[in-house]
């Protein structure tokens, strides 16, 4: 039988196993501007602050020491990591430190596909990255999932926050205090202008402790106007109130379940 192979091309490695890296010229900035127009200037002020890190990777210990071993973290993965975080800082909401974008409906997360786009890395690395990041303590990631009518489950956009122990590495943790005030001195005004407070969306914590008390029974809950704002923390709420419904009724479809959590979100008003 007859194999058609194809012919060799020799590759050309620019640097960094093929990524087009050059250790003596990294780059630090991101591929392609992003379409905000003004951001707070301590996010700037981090951006630029970060980028110490390639020179020196003794300012994050922690980062370059996420390769478990005792050896540098190589030039081409601190670049990756200062993408990645430069991105993630580039849509970086003060009050929460997570990564998204504010919209009229509430808190939208950006998924790595998207924020990949900006820094002109190829999603596999721009994983990788991330995972170190992670590693090293300067993000968080929560991964919250939605229950389909077939029973499966599916992953929404994960939630990325900035530590903010990043800015106090940097000597920025004043100034974040003083901004984050601020914003949520600008967020109150917004919530207020919504017809809801941020004391409501505390509230809705505790939606799942008194949720949990009425699976199995069904009882009424007395309705109450507080709306959620941030359909992100909804993602988190009607998913832990899903996983609740489900353990003490595991002879539901997914369809009652869904049914029951909707009933009981609505009548608190959400």
């Amino acid at each position: 039988m007859f194999i058609n192979r194809r012919t060799y091309v020799s590759r050309v490695n620019e640097g960094g196993n093929f990524c087009g890296h050059r250790p003596d010229a990294p780059r630090l900035h991101l591929a392609r501007p992003t379409t905000l127009k003004s951001r707070p200037k301590i996010l700037e002020r981090l951006q630029e602050s970060i980028r110490q890190y390639y020179r020196d990777p003794t300012r994050l210990p922690s980062l370059n020491a996420a390769n478990s071993s005792a050896r540098q973290q190589r030039s081409e993965r601190r670049e990756a990591c200062l993408l990645a975080l430069t991105v993630i800082l580039e849509f970086t909401d003060l009050t929460s430190l997570r990564c998204g974008v504010p919209t009229r409906s509430g808190f939208v997360s950006l998924t790595i596909e998207y924020l990949a786009t900006f820094t002109g890395l190829g999603l596999r690395r721009m994983e990788r990255a991330i995972a170190d990041l992670k590693k090293a303590n300067l993000l968080t990631i929560a991964q919250p999932k939605q229950l389909q009518s077939d029973g499966t489950w599916r992953g929404l956009a994960a939630v990325k926050a900035v530590n903010k122990l990043l800015f106090s590495a940097f000597g920025l943790h004043k100034w974040l205090m003083h901004e984050r005030e601020r914003a949520s001195q600008r967020l109150a005004k917004k919530a207020k202008e919504n017809g809801t407070s941020l004391t409501g969306w505390a509230r809705n914590k505790l939606l799942l402790s008194g949720a949990k008390k009425a699976v199995g029974t069904r009882s009424v809950v007395r309705k109450t106007t507080t709306r959620v704002v941030d359909p992100t923390k909804l993602a988190h709420i009607r998913l832990d109130l899903l996983m609740a419904l489900r353990a003490a009724n595991p002879g539901w479809s997914a369809a009652e379940l869904n049914e029951e959590t909707d009933k009981l979100l609505a009548q608190h008003g959400i």
